[in-house]
């Protein structure tokens, strides 16, 4: 599996882990469908956007590529190395 693979669907797992249970606690305390509807679809939004960035920052077009690269040299940097 390629790395970009596995860092978007860790991504979507982080936001449906976080989204999911909040969903549930709030159901069971007697929020309505229609109290929740806005708030749901609000966080599924956020965690798409989330997981379409890590889509794109992990792949191949030139921009992406360049953020890596001064990503990396700053993580070298801080590391000493």
């Amino acid at each position: 599996m390629s790395n970009r693979l596995k860092r978007t669907l860790v991504a979507a797992a982080r936001g449906a882990a976080m989204a999911f249970p909040i969903l549930g606690l709030r159901m069971t305390q007697g929020a309505s469908p229609a109290a929740v509807a806005p708030w749901a679809v609000g966080w599924a939004v956020l965690f798409v956007g989330i997981t379409w960035y890590t889509w794109w920052f992990y792949g191949y077009s030139p921009k992406a590529l360049a953020l890596q690269a001064k990503a990396e040299a700053k993580r070298a940097r801080r590391l000493g190395q």
